[in-house]
């Protein structure tokens, strides 16, 4: 490990805020959900669950 992880530093949130912006740059625009959005409902009735499979000594 190099010297620098072994030092540690509080850091504040501003300074946290800032480091960040400096490596990442600007955050993207927020995504806001459109408001034509239908709910659906499921029409077809749930799969039936599979049979358990035979152990090995059920089939002789």
């Amino acid at each position: 490990m190099g010297a620098e992880r072994r030092h540690t530093e509080q850091v504040t949130d501003a300074e946290f805020a800032r480091r960040r912006h400096v490596r990442f740059g600007e955050l993207p625009v927020r995504v806001v959900p459109a408001e034509d959005l239908v709910e659906t409902v499921d029409t077809e009735p749930a799969h039936e669950e599979p049979e358990q499979p035979m152990v090995r000594r059920e089939w002789a």
